[in-house]
């Protein structure tokens, strides 16, 4: 008998498993990582506070094109540090399972109060619901940081209204930022199609 064969015959046996084992558990543990519906933004600027650097992260991404709208853990954390201030906030979506985070670079928007940039981080969500909507707004100026939920009712020809008091919501902003808010929030969100 040719034990050479044998041992080489078996070698390859044990290798071939050892790889299929391999390929079974990466697959396993690589399908929880959602990475192509996560994004990274970047800006900076200066203002009264030096030097500012913001970074945003939203993991679980909506796309509106793409189903599911649900299922993976949906969540946006905000940096933004400069020489005065370094402030963090994130919000962590307890209703990932019915719902995630639609974010666009682009509708981040800046207002200057007193030499200084608040910065705007608006963001929506993909949902199930035709009919509530909601909007978020993460906003910063100076050493503040503030998360507000706003609420929409639809109707069946999609236009969309406000479904509480802004001022009353909006009340611990300074009231020239709040005042800029509002007016953005009236101006861009009336139709179902504003949200995506």
């Amino acid at each position: 008998m040719n034990y050479q064969f044998i041992i080489e015959s078996l070698r390859r046996r044990v290798l071939l498993n050892i790889l299929f084992i391999l390929a079974l558990f990466s697959t396993k543990t690589f399908s929880q990582v959602v990475q192509i519906d996560s994004i990274s933004v970047f800006k900076e600027w200066g203002d009264c506070n030096g030097k500012n650097v913001l970074n945003v992260k939203v993991n679980a991404l909506c796309n509106p094109d793409e189903p599911p709208f649900d299922g993976h853990k949906t969540m946006i954390e905000v940096q933004l540090k400069n020489k005065k201030h370094l402030l963090n906030i994130a919000f962590d979506d307890p209703d990932y399972q019915m719902e995630m985070i639609a974010f666009s670079e682009k509708n981040i928007w800046f207002y200057n109060l007193k030499k200084a940039e608040a910065v705007f981080i608006p963001f929506t969500y993909c949902s199930n619901s035709d009919s509530d909507k909601k909007l978020s707004y993460i906003v910063l100026y100076k050493d503040k940081k503030y998360l507000y939920h706003i609420s929409f009712r639809c109707n069946e020809e999609e236009d969309c209204f406000l479904n509480e008091d802004l001022n009353m919501s909006l009340k611990e902003l300074n009231p020239k930022i709040r005042e800029a808010l509002i007016k953005k929030i009236k101006s861009k969100y009336k139709s179902v199609i504003d949200f995506n």
